[in-house]
């Protein structure tokens, strides 16, 4: 039997989150859940989270993850050393928010991934404003991210003085971050094979060394690796954007764009496996993928 390893980053929408599990809930599967480390009311009810055929194993060294900050970085490898540290020889490992979910019955994922096994299911953004956003991020330190989105008052004031001030010095003075390699820039939701995920745990002391103070790193840094790595020529439709990642995410419409049950046709009808994201303010549709993917 192969086996998946769903790796699942949450932070909030419980019901969302609970769905989720109940549609990954397959003997095929295992799920390792991280709650963000500030949301200790949902990690407290995740632990008394039952699955009846997965097994269901809520991470207890949680980290406080910061939007556009270091810390996504370190969680994704939190989950991928965890689940690979088990030696389940999983075909693949998914890594999905608390606000995705399959859109497919888990039959037809598992085939779909068995058809294509050594596929590494990558998204990279190629377009010229892409390019232009990842040397913005890459190319100077960024310093007090983790106070963008979650101060106020006097310290968010203090920190993003000092945050503006000091980029506005780089590039006075014209400083440039070393680029040792080709970066390139992607969705951070993935599904990639074993052999990936050991050649990013050999990557991480570079991968953490490097990417400290890039701005939004989760986009970048598993994606830089892949592409100056032998896994390159294992890309699932090149990595091409909107098609890489067997999701549908539709970044046009919002960032990302939010479902809604007038979308529901159309998630039926696409080829994607996973989609991206759901709010439990209109469960109306996240009812309508569970019973249309069932």
């Amino acid at each position: 039997m192969t086996k998946h390893a769903y790796l699942i980053i949450a932070h909030g929408e419980e019901p969302v989150l609970s769905v989720l599990l109940e549609m990954l809930d397959d003997e095929r599967n295992d799920v390792y859940l991280h709650v963000d480390r500030k949301s200790e009311a949902l990690y407290r009810r995740m632990t008394s989270f039952r699955m009846q055929r997965a097994s269901l194993f809520v991470l207890e060294n949680r980290i406080a993850v910061y939007w556009g900050h270091l810390s996504q970085v370190k969680v994704e490898y939190l989950l991928f050393r965890t689940a690979y540290s088990h030696k389940t020889d999983y075909a693949y490992f998914h890594l999905l928010s608390g606000v995705d979910l399959p859109i497919k019955s888990q039959d037809k994922i598992h085939h779909f991934f068995d058809a294509r096994r050594g596929a590494e299911f990558v998204e990279f953004w190629n377009t010229k404003a892409h390019q232009r956003d990842l040397n913005r991020k890459i190319s100077r330190y960024h310093f007090f991210q983790k106070y963008k989105k979650e101060s106020s008052g006097w310290q968010h004031a203090v920190t993003t003085f000092v945050r503006n001030f000091l980029l506005a010095l780089q590039k006075a003075t014209g400083f440039h971050r070393k680029q040792e390699v080709e970066f390139r820039k992607g969705s951070n939701w993935v599904s990639v094979t074993a052999d990936f995920v050991r050649y990013m745990l050999d990557h991480e002391d570079w991968v953490i060394r490097r990417f400290n103070r890039t701005l939004c790193p989760d986009e970048i840094f598993l994606q830089t690796l892949l592409w100056n790595s032998p896994f390159r020529k294992n890309l699932y439709m090149g990595g091409k954007e909107g098609q890489g990642s067997a999701r549908e995410i539709d970044w046009h419409r919002g960032s990302p764009y939010v479902w809604r049950q007038e979308d529901i046709e159309n998630l039926q009808a696409s080829n994607a496996m996973f989609a991206r994201k759901f709010s439990s303010k209109d469960m109306a549709v996240v009812e309508a993928v569970r019973q249309a993917a069932h």
